[in-house]
C-alpha cells in the first residue's frame, strides 16, 4: 500500500500534523510506504487558470514542488490531507494544492461517467482540526469530500477535532488518536 500525505497546516507540530504523523506511523508499523509533503515548506503555486491540462496535456504544466507530489498521489493507494481551518475555511496553502488537482479532471469532466484521471479504488482521509465548536465550519468538509468523490475516490473518512482552546490541545489530539490508528487499520489490510 502506497501512502501520500499532505500537510496543510504552517505549523510542523500543530494538532492536523500532529494527528496526520500518527496516521503515517501507524500505516507504515501496517506494512505500508508513506510520502509526506509539508506545503509550507514547498516551493510551488497556484492554478494558472491556462487550461493546458485540459487543452494539450494530461497533467499540471508548472514545474515546481509540487509536480512529484501530483504524481505520487496518481500511484497511491491512499490521500491523507490534513489542514487546520484558518478563518472559516482550510490554509491557503491547502486551498493552493487543492486548486492544482484540477489537473486531476479530464476534459469536459461535467459530461463524462470518467471525471477523473487518477485510477478507481483510492481511499482518503481528511483531518480537520479547528479551535471554534464543532457545528462551525462543517461545509469545509463537505466541499473537501465533494472534490474527492469527483476525483473517484470512493471510501473517504474524516476526522474532525473541535473546540480546542490552546490548553486542551494536547488531550484533544490524544482523544482522536485511537480513531486515526482506527482508520488506518481499516485503510490498510
Amino acid at each position: 500500500m502506497k501512502v501520500v500525505t499532505i500537510l496543510g497546516s504552517p505549523r510542523k507540530n500543530g494538532s492536523s500534523s500532529t494527528l496526520a504523523k500518527q496516521f503515517n506511523e501507524t500505516a507504515i508499523a501496517k506494512g505500508a510506504t508513506v510520502k509526506t509533503y509539508n506545503l509550507n515548506t514547498m516551493d510551488f503555486r497556484g492554478c494558472q487558470g491556462c487550461m493546458v491540462c485540459k487543452t494539450k496535456q494530461d497533467e499540471c504544466v508548472l514545474k515546481d514542488d509540487l509536480t512529484q507530489a501530483l504524481k505520487d498521489i496518481h500511484e497511491a493507494d491512499i490521500l491523507a490531507l490534513s489542514s487546520p481551518i484558518y478563518y472559516h475555511s482550510i490554509t491557503a496553502q491547502m486551498k493552493a494544492f487543492l486548486d492544482r488537482t484540477y489537473s486531476f479532471l479530464n476534459p469536459d469532466f461535467f459530461n463524462r461517467t470518467d471525471p477523473s484521471r487518477l485510477p478507481a479504488g483510492k481511499k482518503s482521509l481528511l483531518i480537520l482540526t479547528q479551535a471554534a465548536p464543532e457545528s462551525s465550519h462543517s461545509k469545509v468538509a463537505e466541499e473537501f469530500n465533494y472534490f474527492l468523490n469527483f476525483y473517484g475516490f470512493k471510501e473517504n473518512e474524516t476526522i474532525r477535532v473541535c473546540g480546542w482552546a490552546g490548553d486542551n490541545e494536547a488531550d484533544l489530539i490524544a482523544e482522536n488518536i485511537p480513531r486515526v490508528e482506527e482508520v488506518a487499520d481499516k485503510f490498510i489490510k
